[in-house]
């Protein structure tokens, strides 16, 4: 059906006419580059200098939630660069003293002179030598069985090495035997520990040692 523009069925429609918004007045602000800054303006003379007051120096202080997070001092052997040459040198200097003598003389050093297990404090103290050396490098617990002490090293994070790439503090073991690695000689790590040398009780001495494993402390690879 056609539509025209006469026809009835559109007379109901009628276009709505939209009313504009009235126009409001506002005072217009002046831009800031047209801001007057003459002293007239001001009503007053513009300072040439400021004198601000003295603020007594104080240090920083670490809020509480961010203290602790620094380095330890260095003097601890946990985080020292020095640390594993120096608790090698000290396990070289009781070379050639007899292990039953080290009771109550090196600090650490466990009592076993009542032990069944260690021949009475004459024999099988190499556990016993190393875990001394091994909590100043951040060792936790002594062991006096070498299996106990390899477990221990590896749940406290001790990483395995190799020979080549052993130093100084680090520890040497074999199924039964440990010692601790305290320097080189002839390109091969130089272990020293409690060793059977042919009497009935053991004595601190060194050589150079190439098979079993080499463990490496956490903190001396990771951090330094």
């Amino acid at each position: 059906m056609e539509i025209s523009s006469t026809s009835s069925d559109l007379a109901w429609f009628q276009p709505v006419h939209r009313r504009l918004p009235e126009p409001v007045e506002c005072e217009a602000e002046p831009r800031p580059d047209q801001v007057d800054l003459s002293p007239q303006a001001q009503q007053g003379p513009i300072p040439q200098t400021v004198v601000l007051p003295e603020v007594p120096f104080q240090p920083y202080k670490p809020r509480p939630e961010f203290r602790g997070k620094a380095p330890l001092p260095q003097k601890l052997d946990l985080h020292c660069l020095t640390a594993g040459p120096r608790v090698a040198h000290d396990a070289r200097r009781l070379e050639g003293t007899p292990a039953r003598k080290l009771t109550h003389k090196l600090p650490g050093f466990q009592d076993t002179t009542r032990w069944p297990e260690t021949n009475y404090g004459t024999n099988n103290q190499c556990a016993n030598f190393v875990s001394t050396f091994a909590r100043r490098l951040g060792l936790k617990g002594h062991y006096m069985v070498v299996q106990d002490l390899e477990k221990a090293m590896k749940k406290q994070g001790w990483k395995p090495v190799s020979a080549a790439d052993a130093k100084p503090g680090d520890v040497w073991i074999s199924d039964s035997h440990t010692e601790l690695v305290t320097g080189r000689a002839n390109g091969k790590p130089r272990v020293t520990g409690s060793n059977n040398g042919g009497r009935s009780y053991q004595t601190v001495s060194g050589h150079t040692q190439t098979s079993g494993r080499f463990y490496t402390r956490p903190v001396w690879r990771d951090q330094h």
